[in-house]
């Protein structure tokens, strides 16, 4: 067994850095969509739970919802309180966007 992988540890490399550059690709092009899906339910929200003070309220069930989206087999890459990160990050950039028209840092 040592003998194979120190003959074949080229291959066996490159096999490793290639499945994990596909997983890699697999989880950014998943942040894009779950990026659009929760501005999409971001918006539904708003439109959803009316009043003032309900914002966590709002944040909490679209949270729920684009966690219950996400594959089994991507909960293993993304673990809740990254993807509640990820959506403050989003929401952020959605309120500095709609202050002056610009995403500039300006909120």
């Amino acid at each position: 067994m040592l003998d194979f992988l120190l003959k074949n540890w080229l291959v066996i490399v490159t096999a490793l850095a290639l499945a994990a550059y596909m997983v890699y690709l697999a989880v950014n092009r998943r942040w894009d969509k779950l990026r659009k899906l929760a501005y999409k339910m971001i918006r539904q929200a708003e439109d959803v739970i009316v009043g003032t003070k309900k914002g966590q309220e709002r944040f909490n069930l679209v949270l729920d919802q684009l966690y219950g989206i996400i594959p089994a087999w991507l909960r293993l890459f993304i673990p809740r309180s990254l993807l509640k990160q990820k959506l403050q990050q989003w929401f952020d950039l959605i309120k500095d966007g709609l202050d002056d028209g610009k995403i500039n840092k300006s909120v």
